[in-house]
């Protein structure tokens, strides 16, 4: 009996390591499970798969302003070791961007403190290796710089960029590198539940009920006047954009005068960001002097109105505003009640973490203002 209550307990001892040494090996597996996992792998905005070791807790971004705009609204920011030419131009007070991109100089006004690192196409590779970045942002345009750069510096280069109002891809990309998919869940909630509300009245509007409208973009004296014919916040604010009829191109290209008379807009919105920043950029005044085009609906009836528009990418919260901006100018008898101003700070706010954000950036590039 004492011997098989000796074995017994033998047995059992045995069973107990057993079970320890499996667990410590489980522990070794996960350990090692962990650390792989660690690793993230995106696709670009520009359909590039790009490995990242880990979590970004470095960034250098070479965009025009894409990548930082969005670290600003993720409040990832604080990651960024060195920036752009285009980009440090923006936090100039005293430079030609001060009014267009007031949003963004006063939301995080530190980064004007920021190491220059060049710019794509004549990157300071020293000064940017010395920074030991876990990852490098260009401009989706300038993927081609994307595989030489990151084979110069073997450091991750990941190419960020939207395209049109409401391309949530950029945040999506850049969410997962520094962690912060929650926030980039509550930002797109946040603006879908913004702009619903203007949704639910326009979707409603047959073809013919729809206003006919003509985006005037980067109006330059002496140069054909440009458009764009993929415009969302268009779209949803209840307009027909006239230059759809002609083709449907993927970014801005060239019309004539004589063409946006033979569309006889009712309404033209021009593309204002700079305006008295940028000599020569033409004004809304100026367009309602434009003898070409007085024939059209638009100029008969003054319906010529500024308009941010996308400029250095497309900004989420601001396009977000435009359909409400627009929205509001199309068909005021439908959204008579509804405070743009108000409204434009509060989505502002949540994207930027400061408020009247919109108060001054309507009265530095002239946004139409309600009585």
């Amino acid at each position: 009996m004492e011997k098989l209550r000796t074995c017994i307990a033998f047995l059992l001892i045995g069973i107990v390591t057993l079970n320890i040494t499996a667990c410590e090996g489980n522990r070794e597996t996960e350990g090692h499970i962990s650390k792989v996992e660690e690793s993230i792998r995106v696709i670009d905005c520009e359909g590039r798969e790009v490995e990242i070791e880990k979590e970004a807790k470095k960034i250098v971004d070479l965009t025009t302003l894409d990548g930082v705009r969005t670290l600003i609204q993720l409040g990832a920011q604080d990651r960024l070791v060195g920036i752009s030419n285009q980009s440090h131009q923006i936090f100039n007070l005293e430079g030609t961007f001060k009014k267009n991109y007031i949003i963004v100089s006063k939301a995080a006004p530190e980064l004007k403190d920021l190491i220059v690192v060049g710019n794509i196409k004549e990157p300071n590779i020293e000064m940017i290796m010395s920074l030991k970045p876990d990852v490098i942002f260009i401009d989706s345009f300038a993927k081609h710089y994307a595989e030489g750069l990151q084979n110069q510096t073997n450091i991750p280069v990941v190419c960020v960029g939207s395209y049109g109002s409401f391309s949530y891809e950029i945040f999506n990309v850049i969410g997962k590198i520094v962690g912060k998919q929650e926030r980039v869940k509550e930002l797109i909630r946040f603006t879908e539940d913004k702009i619903k509300p203007v949704k639910d009245i326009t979707e409603k509007l047959s073809d013919n009920e729809r206003k006919r409208l003509f985006y005037w973009s980067h109006p330059i004296p002496g140069n054909a006047p440009k458009t764009n014919a993929t415009y969302e916040a268009f779209d949803l604010a209840g307009g027909r954009n006239v230059a759809v009829q002609e083709r449907t191109p993927k970014g801005v290209y060239e019309v004539t005068k004589e063409q946006i008379v033979a569309w006889d807009p009712e309404f033209i919105f021009l593309h204002s960001p700079f305006k008295d920043d940028f000599k020569g950029w033409i004004s809304v005044d100026d367009l309602k002097k434009d003898k070409v085009i007085q024939g059209t609906q638009a100029l008969i009836k003054n319906n010529i109105y500024a308009i941010k528009g996308e400029f250095g990418g497309w900004d989420i919260a601001t396009e977000a505003i435009e359909v409400l901006y627009v929205a509001k100018i199309l068909y005021p008898e439908k959204f008579q009640g509804m405070d743009i101003e108000k409204k434009g700070n509060e989505i502002l706010k949540e994207f930027y973490g400061i408020d009247g954000l919109y108060t001054d950036m309507s009265k530095a590039i002239k946004l139409y203002q309600w009585k």
